[in-house]
């Protein structure tokens, strides 16, 4: 944490948020199964988290829009705009991406259309301020992990090149975004319990659904009992690159009344990725 709730908020105000059409082609006879070191755990881990993000990112989208109502800023209001074509363009993407696990077995169909009735069970019995909540956690998620994607060399290190320039796409495009929920969420509700209440469930959710889905890949893959894979997962987790002892502090910010996700100032992380001259085309 490296600022203020008020210099947060000001950083927040002040960013603009750019829908990026991106195509990411993977060519399939470049790409193993093990596209992320020759290692079974990262890359099941990693295919795990992309088969979430298409319906879970329609519904931050709708969740966000749910809520808009109550949003008067006109910067905001802006800002929204651009967070719901920032998250339309990664479901595209990862869509795309889970579509390509099919050409290792994996039961992507069954999973997705697991998804899409959670997602509509959702929004049928959840008021529009809890699916807010929910998106302002998993938004915290995505933010906490897209910073370790961005600024750890263990975490991309062994990373296919087409692989790995989705994921530090998505991580920029996290990182930009990560506060829109939030904001929207402090204007339309702004129950300090209901948000810590709903971080809770949605770790033991988010933790739960990634790590089944991996099994699942795992299994299919006759890797479920390998011990070797285990270990490999608890130094991915605990050692290197350390995704839970690295994220945690970040993760336990959330908990403070004053909190706000721009307290976690890495804006220089925008400017070095555009100073890049990543192609892509603005929408």
């Amino acid at each position: 944490m490296n600022n203020s709730l008020e210099q947060a908020q000001q950083i927040s105000a002040s960013i603009d948020i750019t829908g990026r059409k991106m195509e990411f082609d993977f060519e399939p006879g470049d790409i193993p199964r093990y596209w992320y070191g020759n290692n079974a755990f990262k890359s099941t881990f990693m295919n795990a988290l992309s088969c979430l993000f298409p319906e879970g990112e329609r519904m931050f989208m709708d969740a966000v829009r749910d809520n808009q109502q109550c949003v008067t800023d006109p910067q905001l209001l802006q800002q929204i705009k651009g967070f719901i074509k920032q998250e339309a363009i990664h479901g595209h993407e990862h869509a795309q991406y889970n579509d390509f696990l099919k050409r290792w077995q994996y039961p992507i169909d069954k999973i997705m259309n697991f998804e899409k009735k959670e997602k509509v069970w959702l929004k049928k019995w959840l008021s529009p301020a809890r699916r807010l909540a929910m998106t302002c956690a998993l938004e915290h998620f995505t933010a906490i992990m897209a910073h370790q994607v961005l600024t750890n060399p263990d975490f991309t290190e062994g990373m296919h090149p087409q692989f790995k320039e989705m994921w530090r796409w998505h991580a920029i495009e996290e990182t930009e975004h990560k506060a829109v929920a939030y904001d929207v969420y402090q204007q339309a509700v702004g129950s300090y319990w209901l948000r810590i209440y709903t971080m809770l469930v949605v770790t033991v959710m988010f933790c739960f659904r990634t790590s089944l889905f991996q099994a699942i890949f795992l299994w299919k893959d006759g890797q479920l009992f390998n011990p070797k894979v285990w270990w490999h997962g608890v130094k991915f987790y605990f050692l290197k690159p350390g995704l839970v002892r690295n994220i945690w502090s970040d993760y336990l910010d959330y908990f403070r009344r004053d909190f706000h996700p721009w307290m976690h100032d890495n804006r220089e992380l925008l400017q070095q990725w555009e100073a890049e001259g990543q192609k892509y085309k603005a929408v």
